[in-house]
């Protein structure tokens, strides 16, 4: 039984969490990350890597696959448990994967050698030397980095990259396609998570080079086959967690939040509504 009483957890020197409602959260003015670190995140986070590994036909969109076959040195920035650096590992036992994150969800099952963990708030910068990666990839920090800060950490990718190295970036948009009025509630409700539309622009003010965007649009429900069911598993993980700050953080009660999640997952198939991401990758 979860306490009224928030419970101080510490998983670093760095970085302070305490449950609310009984999921783990971030309490740190350091961090802007709304969303929890704990057991059901990492579901949720494992769903959404099989997402994408289906949308994708893959895991990534840059064209380095052959200097990943060969020996490569690879960053992952905010890699939650490191369910990519994992697939990715595997696939190409040649290279070096590191991920970074704020909290301690990292998977211990079946990782390769070739895999480094470390616990790092990348909001602070990138404790690595210049020039000592060869592809960063980041993928679903928009709840995280303040427009500032996501500015800030392109900077600080370009920096750890080296001459002619690859950046993804992979973000979800706060926009919905077709939405039903519970949906339309819920994104005026949500901290603003437009970023990914700005992506693009970011890394061309940081001179960034042959930068390709890609626009997806990814269903809601039965209706979109199984991308739209495996996706509408996810609303359902991701989107109470998201109430836990909205209902902290505005007027908006409990129940009329739970209300209106009853009504946007029973509408989906309805209104047959999507939700857009982009997907940015370029070389330095």
């Amino acid at each position: 039984m979860v306490s009224s009483s928030p419970e101080i957890v510490y998983d670093n020197d760095d970085i302070v969490f305490q449950y609310k409602s009984g999921r783990k959260l971030v309490d740190d003015e350091s961090v802007a990350y709304i969303l929890p670190s704990d057991a059901t995140e990492v579901k949720r986070l494992e769903l959404n890597h099989n997402l994408w590994k289906m949308i994708l036909d893959g895991l990534y969109k840059s064209s380095v696959h052959e200097s990943l076959v060969e020996g490569i040195t690879i960053l992952d920035v905010g890699c939650g448990p490191g369910f990519w650096i994992r697939d990715m590992a595997i696939l190409y036992p040649n290279s070096k994967f590191i991920g970074i994150d704020m909290a301690d969800v990292f998977i211990t099952k079946d990782l390769p050698p070739n895999v480094e963990f470390q616990i790092i708030n990348a909001a602070m910068g990138l404790p690595f030397q210049d020039e000592s990666f060869d592809f960063v990839f980041q993928r679903f920090l928009v709840m995280g980095f303040p427009t500032d800060t996501y500015k800030q950490s392109i900077k600080e990718m370009k920096r750890v990259l080296k001459p002619n190295g690859a950046i993804e970036i992979l973000e979800l948009v706060n926009h919905y396609t077709n939405p039903s009025p519970a949906l339309t509630k819920i994104s005026g409700w949500r901290m603003d998570s437009f970023i990914g539309d700005k992506i693009s622009s970011f890394l061309k003010d940081a001179s960034f080079q042959q930068i390709r965007d890609i626009n997806y649009n990814v269903p809601i429900g039965e209706w979109g086959g199984e991308p739209g069911k495996l996706y509408l598993a996810i609303q359902r993980l991701a989107l109470p967690a998201v109430g836990i700050m909205v209902i902290q953080l505005t007027s908006v009660t409990e129940e009329e939040y739970q209300e209106t999640l009853k009504e946007a997952f029973s509408a989906a198939n309805q209104f047959q509504s999507s939700t857009r991401f982009r997907l940015v990758y370029a070389k330095k």
